[in-house]
């Protein structure tokens, strides 16, 4: 166990210290509670710092589920900056971060062009579904069409970092498509009945076929089927100015949560 500036930090090989952190607000930190779940936990190395009191108070966690690897931190500022400073990090990450870590995070990596983020949550009782007749749900044999969906639906200089086929198979997706094609899609980033948790992403529409309401539909499917298995909360994070996609969060039962930032980074002086 590492100690700085009165912080005790160490990696947590326990799951029980660290869902009892992360229970305390667990739409804050959806991510990382799936990350607990079996399927996850393998790619996924915790780490705390304890205070004064011994308990954890600040937490972070390293996915290497995906490249590059996710980097997700709550709790106290001066613990997570003992946290960085006392274990062996990967030099470039994508980070997903409050707001209230990002000085103590950018003191020691420098993020590009981050996001400002919404994390909405979704009101179970305020759900309301638009007619889904024409949505489908996709499996791991249609991999190479949403990744070819994303590549032509991203916006310029826009990067899918959170997604690879083998989430198809441990997520929930769903889709619309003509004559052959994909045109709108929507899934999970996590996705755990163990943990009851949901994290919806990976929702976009080709250019061509926007504004007719595809989006909506696949996003409200992946979360009709979250509300039937039990899971609660189902979050997902939008661009603070994107306004009409919140708009339509909101019509289907999402509501502001919190701020977040999240972007790629690389650790400085490397």
């Amino acid at each position: 166990m590492a100690a700085l500036t009165g912080w005790r930090t160490a990696r947590l090989d326990d799951p029980a210290p660290i869902r009892a952190f992360l229970d305390r607000d667990r739409i804050l930190t959806a991510y990382a509670l799936g990350d607990l779940d079996a399927a996850f936990w393998p790619h996924t190395v915790f780490y705390g710092a304890c205070g004064a009191t011994g308990r954890v108070e600040a937490l972070a966690l390293v996915y290497r589920g995906l490249d590059p690897a996710v980097f997700c931190a709550f709790g106290a500022p001066d613990g997570v900056a003992a946290i960085l400073d006392a274990h062996d990090l990967p030099d470039e990450v994508y980070t997903l971060l409050p707001p209230a870590l990002e000085p103590v995070f950018s003191a020691r990596y420098t993020l590009h062009h981050p996001h400002h983020e919404w994390r909405m949550a979704l009101d179970p009782g305020a759900f309301v579904s638009p007619p889904l007749d024409d949505v489908a749900h996709l499996s791991g044999e249609h991999a190479a069409a949403l990744a070819d969906l994303f590549r032509h639906a991203a916006e310029p200089g826009e990067e899918i970092i959170a997604f690879s086929p083998w989430q198809i198979e441990h997520g929930t997706f769903f889709g619309v498509w003509d004559e052959g094609a994909l045109i709108a899609a929507a899934g999970t980033h996590v996705w755990s009945c163990a943990e009851r948790v949901a994290a919806i992403g990976n929702v976009f529409t080709r250019p061509d076929r926007r504004g007719r309401g595809l989006a909506a539909r696949c996003t409200a499917a992946v979360a009709r089927e979250a509300l039937a298995a039990g899971l609660d909360p189902v979050v997902l994070n939008v661009r603070i100015d994107n306004a009409p996609a919140i708009h339509v969060y909101e019509k289907l039962g999402f509501r502001i949560y919190s701020p977040m930032i999240e972007g790629p980074a690389r650790r400085r002086g490397v």
